[in-house]
């Protein structure tokens, strides 16, 4: 099968939740014998290049955010011009979609009209947009974020599968798209098990890693946005701070919110609680997994799934999070009591003490658990799972335009010559 992914992200060194899920499914269906193409965007230079990666031919092209206009005429250029020369040696049996603009031109322009659709929703992205926009005024924000929905709206009806990470998508793509649920396919995320694993000796990664001693050590892995819950986070551990002594964390990742976070940690007297990492890389993130107590996923809203979430687990680190979007759905299968009663910092003191008191103080009993979200996320969450759901889906999309195809052989009208 020959298929194609458009995505709005790159695909080589995946960093967010949305660009690991685009690599493992075309790498994926490359290991399983597919000839997979795609056509992605990417922030820096060149301009544009077509290279393969683990047996995927990408064309990706430079559209970056502080050059509006360039990006837009990257855009128009260079999807079509990706699209022609892959298609010099065969058509495609189907595409993936990721994220609506690349999706958008191609359709409009009428090169996907005889190829079945797949489309990968993984959040709203007129919301996204206007939650990490949200300190600007409403009527600045408006058009930009109805142009979204209505690209994003225009892909999704073309398409003949819907595919979320969760539930919490699924009735999202229903409500906001009117779409119907018998075409959208509930497929979690997943997590490289062989990457992802528990470390031989935790205590000596913790000193490795510089971990404070003597600490109970909390992790998040972020990107600093508002949405993220990150201030409530930090809140809560002032108020931990007071009532739970030797809780320390470690707070990871990069974005808008950086300056205002540190401003926090400073007012609440928190540069001893708090560590900010920044950026950590891959090859990294699963020693800081490993090697912590608890991870807590602090999310005030439109949490789609949460890579994060397995990847600690496989890790055996159990996670405490927010009842927000696809984390509920990941912890209330592990333990129910790891989410918090809401996103406000009082539950997740609360949360946070009754589960260093349940699990802590008894070392067998917490290796029990560590043990338990190992297994836990290597039976549920693994990405070959995941590709062979994205398969089998992709087989009913192939199928559905030969199915039409037929159906307009049939109700051809006889000829009377």
């Amino acid at each position: 099968m020959r298929i194609l992914f458009l995505a709005d992200v790159p695909l080589d060194n995946p960093t967010s939740g949305s660009e690991q899920v685009l690599n493992h499914q075309a790498t994926g269906l490359a290991r399983d014998g597919m000839e997979v193409f795609a056509i992605t965007r990417q922030s820096a230079h060149p301009a544009w290049t077509i290279k393969n990666i683990d047996g995927i031919c990408e064309g990706s092209y430079r559209a970056s955010v502080e050059d509006i206009r360039g990006s837009l005429f990257s855009l128009v250029k260079y999807p079509f011009k990706f699209y022609r020369r892959f298609t010099q040696d065969g058509t495609f049996q189907a595409a993936a979609c990721h994220q609506p603009f690349n999706c958008f031109l191609l359709l409009i322009m009428g090169k996907l009209q005889d190829v079945p659709l797949l489309y990968v929703f993984h959040s709203p992205s007129h919301e996204e947009y206007s939650l990490l926009h949200g300190n600007r005024n409403w009527l600045t924000n408006l058009p930009h974020v109805e142009t979204r929905r209505m690209i994003e709206r225009f892909c999704i009806k073309r398409a003949v599968k819907i595919m979320v990470l969760s539930r919490y998508m699924k009735q999202k793509v229903q409500d906001i798209h009117g779409i119907s649920a018998h075409r959208i396919v509930v497929n979690p995320g997943g997590v490289n098990l062989d990457r992802f694993k528990p470390p031989q000796d935790r205590e000596s990664l913790k000193d490795k890693l510089g971990f404070p001693k003597g600490k109970i050590h909390l992790l998040t892995v972020r990107n600093l946005e508002p949405r993220m819950g990150l201030n409530n986070l930090l809140r809560c551990m002032r108020i931990l701070k007071k009532n739970q002594k030797g809780v320390h964390l470690i707070l990871v990742g990069e974005g808008i919110e950086k300056q205002n976070l540190e401003n926090l940690i400073e007012e609440y007297g928190l540069l001893d609680e708090v560590t900010m990492a920044g950026f950590i890389s891959s090859d990294f993130l699963p020693h800081y997994y490993g090697a912590s107590d608890f991870f807590i996923l602090p999310s005030r809203e439109l949490e789609g799934f949460g890579l994060v979430t397995p990847e600690s687990l496989a890790c055996g680190t159990p996670v405490l999070g927010t009842p927000v979007g696809g984390t509920n759905e990941i912890l209330s299968g592990l333990d129910p009591g790891f989410l918090f009663r809401d996103t406000s910092p009082e539950a997740m003191v609360q949360g946070i003490q009754k589960a260093i008191a349940r699990f802590y103080p008894d070392t067998q009993r917490y290796e029990r658990l560590r043990h338990m979200c190992r297994e836990y996320a290597a039976k549920s969450y693994s990405w070959q799972r995941h590709t062979n759901q994205l398969r089998l889906t992709l087989d009913e999309v192939v199928a559905s335009k030969n199915k039409t195809s037929l159906e307009r052989v049939w109700q051809k009208p006889e000829s009377h010559e």
